[in-house]
C-alpha cells in the first residue's frame, strides 16, 4: 500500500510539474504576442507622442530643426526600449506616404550605443568622419537586407548616442542632423 501511495504522489508532482511549466511557456507566448501585432520585440513599448516617451525616458530628445517638407510630422511611430542601454526610436513617413523615410534613435547610458531591436543593422558601404562641436560623429552608406540603401549619421557625445537613418540624400542628412538641437532635462 505504501508503494501505491508513493507511486500516487510522485505522479501529482509530476502533473502539477506539467501545468507549471505549461502555463510559464503560455504566458511567454502571450508576452511575445504584442511585438509580433507591431513588429516589435521584447521589451519594446510603442507611445502615442514625443512627449509621453520623453517621461519615459527621463530627458528630453535631441530633435533637428530643420526637417524636410518631403516628411510628415508627427513620427507614425514612437518606441521605447527600458533595458540598458534605454533607448527611444522614432520613425517618420515621407509625404508620398513611403514609411520610415527618416528614423531618430537615441540611447543613454555609459557608451551608450543603439540597440538592433530598434535599429536593425546592415552593410556599411562607406564611412566618413564629421566633425561636429561636440562628440564624434560619423556618416554612413550602407545598404540594408532588403537591397534598399540608407545614410546613417551616428553621433555620440557624453552618455549619450544619436543615429539618425535617412532614405535621401546624404548631403540632406547632414542638414538634419547638424540642426538637432541637445536638450536636457
Amino acid at each position: 500500500m505504501r508503494g501505491a501511495t508513493v507511486l500516487h504522489a510522485a505522479g501529482i508532482a509530476g502533473s502539477l510539474a506539467a501545468v507549471i511549466a505549461g502555463s510559464a511557456l503560455m504566458l511567454h507566448a502571450i508576452d511575445a504576442i504584442p511585438g509580433l501585432l507591431t513588429g516589435d520585440g521584447k521589451g519594446i513599448v510603442r507611445y502615442e507622442s514625443i512627449e509621453g516617451v520623453e517621461r519615459a525616458f527621463g530627458e528630453r530628445l535631441a530633435l533637428p530643426a530643420f526637417f524636410p517638407d518631403t516628411l510628415r510630422w508627427p513620427p507614425d511611430a514612437v518606441r521605447f526600449r527600458s533595458a540598458p542601454p534605454v533607448a527611444v526610436g522614432l520613425s517618420f513617413a515621407g509625404r508620398d506616404g513611403q514609411a520610415d523615410r527618416l528614423a531618430i534613435f537615441q540611447a543613454r547610458g555609459a557608451r551608450a550605443s543603439i540597440p538592433m531591436q530598434l535599429m536593425p543593422a546592415g552593410r556599411v558601404l562607406h564611412r566618413v568622419a564629421v566633425p561636429v562641436e561636440e562628440g564624434e560623429a560619423t556618416l554612413y552608406r550602407v545598404q540594408m537586407p532588403d537591397g534598399s540603401m540608407r545614410n546613417d549619421f551616428v553621433w555620440h557625445r557624453d552618455d549619450v548616442a544619436l543615429a539618425l537613418r535617412y532614405a535621401g540624400p546624404a548631403d540632406e542628412l547632414l542638414s538634419i542632423a547638424l540642426s538637432v538641437r541637445w536638450r536636457r532635462r
